[in-house]
């Protein structure tokens, strides 16, 4: 089940955050266990990935995930055989789609469509919402879309929600500091 809630709708270009959570809240189960989600062939996956290529130009990452995030959709494109008709075809879209990857310390990003952004985020991500151009995804991680989510600039939230109760792991509402409606 696809949950959207907009929070801000009066502005030319959104930032989007879209999660998978399980039903009682966890984006990651116990010692990283992601098998709770749901398998990436059915319908709701078509729905979300036709949104995300036709509306989205700009994905946004922090540095924490960026490392896995670049190695998996490189590896995916390499070896297409190792991996679902999805995700080749995301792999395909991130590997044409521009990246931004705010962080004080990355230097190189170590993919070709990537820029690193060290400057202060609320005022770079203003700026970049405020730019010609489609939606900005934010891919994640927790920290850095809990950054986000607290300054107020994201516009949309797409929870992906699993039929599965986790029972611990990672939690993501449980961290923010700002109420949000």
């Amino acid at each position: 089940m696809l949950i959207f809630t907009s929070l801000n709708t009066n502005i030319m270009r959104k930032l989007i955050l879209s999660m998978n959570a399980s039903l009682d809240g966890y984006i990651e189960g116990k010692n990283g266990d992601m098998s709770w989600m749901q398998p990436d062939d059915d319908d709701t996956w078509d729905d979300l990935f036709g949104m995300l290529k036709d509306s989205v130009d700009l994905f946004l990452l922090g540095r924490c995930m960026w490392a896995e995030y670049r190695n998996y959709w490189k590896r995916a494109l390499a070896e297409p055989e190792k991996f679902s008709y999805h995700e080749v075809a995301y792999a395909k879209l991130a590997e044409i789609t521009p990246h931004i990857v705010f962080s004080k310390t990355l230097k190189e990003s170590g993919w070709g469509n990537t820029t690193i952004n060290n400057g202060d985020l609320v005022t770079e991500i203003t700026k970049l919402k405020a730019a010609a151009g489609k939606d900005i995804q934010i891919v994640g991680g927790a920290d850095f879309a809990a950054a986000l989510l607290d300054s107020g600039l994201v516009d949309e939230i797409r929870v992906l929600l699993n039929p599965a109760i986790v029972a611990g792991g990672k939690s993501f509402f449980h961290q923010l500091k700002t109420a949000t409606h």
